[in-house]
């Protein structure tokens, strides 16, 4: 099954869960801290891991806090883009890097990006919500994008630099 009826929220988090960037086992921040860094209200952040606890994709730990289930107990597999969504996302993030979009500020409305792309209407939506999991955009509840970064965010789990790895 398909994750077809996350919210756009719900949808970046599972993105960047299935990207590497939260690893199984891993402690998901504080809806409050979410919010804040996704610019939603915590609702609707609560309602997404609501969601996608109910899809075990994550898990309740001991002291109640959502840790990010192994792979196998997904009750949905995450999708890869489609061509013309990658072109879509390949094109805006060409036009951030090259400072077309100014920071805090809002990108034109979907409609308007899908003609100016030249594809449909829902390929640049999961465009949109792609490079939202790369940290570069916000998906308000309402109203159009917001370009928030220039740069995306890493990706993967945290090196562990020991002391094992110590030169002395």
């Amino acid at each position: 099954m398909a994750p077809t009826d996350l919210s756009d929220t719900g949808h970046i988090l599972f993105t960047r869960i299935a990207r590497g960037d939260l690893f199984f086992g891993s402690t998901l921040p504080l809806a409050a801290d979410l919010a804040g860094e996704l610019r939603v209200p915590e609702i609707c952040v609560r309602a997404a891991l609501d969601r996608l606890h109910d899809l075990r994709i994550l898990d309740r730990s001991a002291g109640h806090r959502l840790i990010v289930a192994p792979r196998e107990q997904w009750r949905v597999r995450h999708t890869e883009p489609g061509p013309n969504a990658l072109a879509a996302a390949r094109q805006l993030r060409g036009e951030i890097h090259a400072g077309l979009h100014r920071l805090d500020h809002p990108l034109q409305p979907v409609r308007t990006l899908a003609h100016l792309v030249g594809v449909p209407t829902s390929d640049v939506r999961r465009a949109l919500r792609d490079l939202a999991a790369e940290g570069l955009l916000a998906l308000p509840v309402r109203g159009n994008a917001i370009l928030i970064s220039l740069l995306p965010t890493p990706t993967g789990p945290p090196v562990d630099r020991g002391l094992e790895d110590a030169p002395w």
